[in-house]
């Protein structure tokens, strides 16, 4: 055989064995890329969790539902409780094979998704959670979150209720979240050389505030402040409006969900927000996420949409930076990626997304039960804004490398 056939039949042999050994590889890299999510579809945080939901949706037709060239997926299970967050989590990463997890509509959840992502070594963005732990004493490499934990909503809210006056009553959740608003509102109340009137803790559920109410009013505080959520909020909000205290005692929430207040036929109060539609200083993709949510729903965005949709376009970011969908490279990626109209970033040595928070109040009369709040205080420097978040000194995360 000449040299020049017996070269290219060589050549052929091998680009042929080379095919017969590559279809895993071509099937990697046009296989979907699938993004999972544990967020809830019962309970009191349901409609958080659709809403949630909705806008990781959004943020995946935006980018054309692709990334590296390859269709994504959103794989989407409920978070019925912590064990069964857990499960569902661990379904997405043994059986789903997904390369990132998006979830967390509570404190109890969000801890046990962000355990089971350590482990794993999941890429995980707890969306909505606000327990301290998640990035701080108890913060992952793999474990991001966009919310802000409850000293930092205390700080803002405080800054309102203060010059109110200086004798507050407490009503928080018997959980996570509601004993850490507690401690967090309670310091900066005595910080300032104010009284604490009294505190109730209420179960997840509660549906009958009427004692509480009583003990309140009997208390005469100049405030009362609130740290539950979900349809607990929304069942004290009206009970307190039956009982003919709205208007005579203030009253202001660390946070609230719009799902919570658009359930309201009469609501009252100040209120911490992760964001909200109306914002003045929202960017062209902001106002781009409420335009698709009235053109999908009929009602604005909800901040539980804007964090669902922030997560989305954080991973989505990630991967596109990294050209990758491997965890430390995302780890990295999410740690770095500034995707334009997105309010915020994650910080590299705690993982706690930075953003400027919005303190509303409701309005006395409302045009229609979507536009009930106005914005109160005055924005922040970006400066400002991080220092709200603390230092790396004044934290508990002390986490490695991915």
């Amino acid at each position: 055989m000449p040299e020049l056939n017996r070269r290219g039949v060589l050549r052929a042999v091998a680009a042929g064995a080379a095919a017969l050994g590559a279809p895993a590889l071509l099937h990697a890299q046009g296989a979907p890329i699938r993004i999972g999510s544990v967020l809830a579809r019962q309970g009191p945080f349901a409609l958080q969790g659709e809403a949630a939901t909705l806008g990781i949706r959004i943020a995946l037709e935006q980018a054309g539902h692709r990334a590296l060239g390859r269709p994504v997926e959103l794989v989407a299970y409920d978070e019925p409780n912590p064990l069964g967050a857990q499960q569902n989590m661990q379904k997405l990463i043994q059986e789903d094979k997904v390369v990132a997890v998006i979830g967390g509509s509570n404190s109890a959840t969000g801890l046990a998704m962000a355990s089971t992502a350590a482990q794993a070594r999941m890429p995980t963005i707890i969306s909505a959670a606000l327990a301290r732990e998640i990035t701080g004493k108890n913060c992952s490499p793999y474990v991001f979150r966009v919310n802000a934990p409850p000293n930092v909503y205390a700080k803002l809210l405080a800054r309102q209720l203060l010059p109110i006056g200086k004798k507050w009553y407490f009503l928080v959740g018997a959980y996570a979240y509601g004993q850490e608003a507690y401690q967090m509102l309670k310091g900066e109340l005595l910080a300032a050389g104010g009284t604490d009137a009294g505190m109730d803790a209420a179960a997840v559920g509660t549906t009958d505030f009427s004692s509480i109410i009583l003990k309140i009013r009997q208390a005469k505080p100049d405030v009362i402040v609130l740290g539950i959520a979900g349809t607990d909020l929304t069942s004290f909000l009206k009970q307190y409006d039956e009982f003919g205290l709205r208007g005579k005692i203030p009253v202001a929430s660390l946070t609230v969900g719009d799902e919570e207040l658009w359930a309201q036929s009469n609501p009252t109060g100040i209120m911490g927000k992760f964001w909200h539609y109306t914002n003045p200083a929202n960017s062209p993709q902001e106002k781009a996420l409420n335009e698709a949510v009235l053109k999908a729903k009929g009602h604005p965005a909800s901040q539980s949409t804007a964090q669902g949709w922030v997560a989305g376009r954080m991973v989505l970011a990630a991967i596109e930076k990294e050209k990758s969908v491997e965890p430390a490279a995302l780890v990295r990626g999410l740690e770095s990626v500034r995707p334009e109209g997105v309010p915020g970033h994650f910080r590299a040595w705690d993982h706690q997304f930075i953003t400027p928070l919005v303190m509303a109040q409701v309005r006395e009369k409302a045009a229609d039960k979507y536009d009930l709040l106005s914005i109160v205080g005055k924005p922040m420097s970006p400066a400002e804004v991080e220092a709200m978040f603390g230092t790396r000194q004044e934290s508990q995360c002390t986490m490695g490398t991915a």
